[in-house]
């Protein structure tokens, strides 16, 4: 019997400490601790109503059901990469009002790299400088491109390259980024050119970045 009394108190203490292990940060510095949850723009500790804590006042978190820690309530630039979705010669921007979790994926002196899924599990990507308030999201896009033949003539008259479709990114993140690092000389044009939307590529022109004075 005291052996089963010594387990049930080491699952309940173990149970305890876990919820312990959770909690969020106010901009005031004020730490919350409890089971942290999301919903609506609003934080909730313990799933307690009367304790919710709107995003705009939280600066990080920690939880087991967010991977992140960095809050950040932002009017994110939304994207497809779903074929079905994309069009020609159109890119479908939409803005939605939301917070996102962010996960600091690479920090330095010079700029910090985080990285973010929607709901939808869509990946986007942030950055932040000393002179960044907050994290400013890293925009990017897809459409269609070509192939117009096929629906302003005959089909049967324009084959081979005429008829061809093809996927464009719109890289309005290396726009962004050469703003920020463009003076650098350690960055040859090449990697510019090459710069993709992945956590690796990113990173390389960060490191680079800060090899420059």
């Amino acid at each position: 019997m005291r052996y089963l009394f010594f387990i049930m108190f080491i699952c309940f203490s173990v149970s305890g400490f876990c919820q312990q292990g959770d909690y969020l940060v106010k901009n005031n510095g004020d730490t919350v601790w409890g089971n942290v949850t999301l919903k609506n723009k609003t934080f909730y500790i313990n799933e307690n109503v009367a304790s919710g804590i709107s995003a705009d006042d939280v600066a990080t978190i920690k939880s087991v059901g967010h991977k992140g820690s960095t809050v950040l309530h932002c009017k994110l630039q939304t994207y497809t990469d779903n074929l079905d979705e994309l069009e020609i010669d159109w890119i479908a921007k939409g803005v939605i009002d939301t917070v996102m979790i962010l996960d600091e994926i690479y920090s330095t002196k010079k700029i910090n790299l985080y990285f973010a899924k929607s709901d939808l599990k869509t990946h986007y990507y942030f950055y932040k400088t000393p002179s960044n308030l907050k994290p400013v999201q890293l925009v990017i896009h897809y459409f269609y491109q070509g192939g117009l033949a096929n629906y302003t003539n005959d089909r049967a008259r324009y084959r081979g390259d005429r008829s061809k479709v093809n996927i464009v990114e719109d890289k309005g993140y290396v726009n962004q980024l050469h703003a920020i690092m463009g003076d650098c000389k350690n960055i040859p044009e090449t990697m510019w050119e090459l710069l993709t939307y992945r956590n690796y590529s990113l990173k390389q022109l960060i490191k680079k970045y800060n090899k420059c004075n």
